[in-house]
Order: C-alpha cells, then structure tokens, then sequence
C-alpha cells in the first residue's frame, strides 16, 4: 500500500518540475528577446555617439577657421595671395601660358624601397662591408 501513495506524490513532483521548467524556459525566452533588442539599441548608440563625436570635431574645427579668418595675420597673408605684399616686397608670379618646368630627377638608388637583410647579414654587411660586389 504504501507504493501506491508514493505514485501520486511522484507524479504530483513530476508535475510540478514540468512546470518550474517551463516557467523557467518561458522567462529565459523572454529575457533573450530583451538581450537581443538591447544589444541592437546598444549598437544603434554607439553609431549616434561617433557621429556626434565627428560633428562636434568639425565644428571645432571650423570654429577654429573662423578665429583665424579673424586675424591680422590672415589678412596680410591673403593679401600676399593677391600680390599685395608689405612695401618694397616684388611679387612672384609666372607669367599666363609659361612653360613647365623640367621635372627634377630624384638623387640616390632608384630602387622600390630599402632592401631587407635577415639579421644576421645585416650585421656582417655592417661589419665588414658588402661582400656581395666583392664576388661577382
């Protein structure tokens, strides 16, 4: 007899795990939409805050500009621009249609870029020179 009036409480707790269990997967559901949502409006804020950041450096920036329109020294520099210099200055300018001039030839190896050496021969080219011109 007494197995009979254990089957009951066995179901009665197999019942009741069911439904913790359910309840649990119910909340954990939920709360993973949430995450989910959160995590976009994180990101959302995140692409807001670098804009902000970028329209606030350009507005210092043009801020700046703007004072240093306001100078005396802007002045005389667009002025220069204009061939307006400070008395006894010659202005420098080319005349309308005259020709390039010739292109300057660069000095030193005309090679890509600085040859790279293992260390090792780094330290014998550095020590006893370059070894290689000798040879050949």
């Amino acid at each position: 007899m007494s197995v009979l009036r254990r089957a009951p409480a066995l179901g009665r707790r197999a019942l009741l795990v069911a439904v913790g269990l359910l309840v649990t997967l119910a909340i954990v559901f939920a709360f993973s939409g949430n995450l989910s949502r959160s995590t976009d409006v994180e990101a959302q804020a995140e692409r807001a805050r670098a804009t902000l950041a970028a329209i606030q450096e350009a507005h210092t920036a043009s801020e700046d500009e703007l004072a240093f329109v306001q100078t005396d020294e802007f002045v005389r520099w667009q002025a220069r621009a204009y061939g307006m210099g400070e008395p006894g200055e010659r202005p420098f300018r080319l005349e309308p249609g005259a020709p390039t001039p010739a292109p300057i030839m660069p000095i030193g190896p005309q090679d890509a870029g600085p040859r790279t050496l293992p260390p090792f021969d780094a330290w014998m080219e550095l020590l006893f020179g370059d070894r290689a011109d000798e040879s050949a």
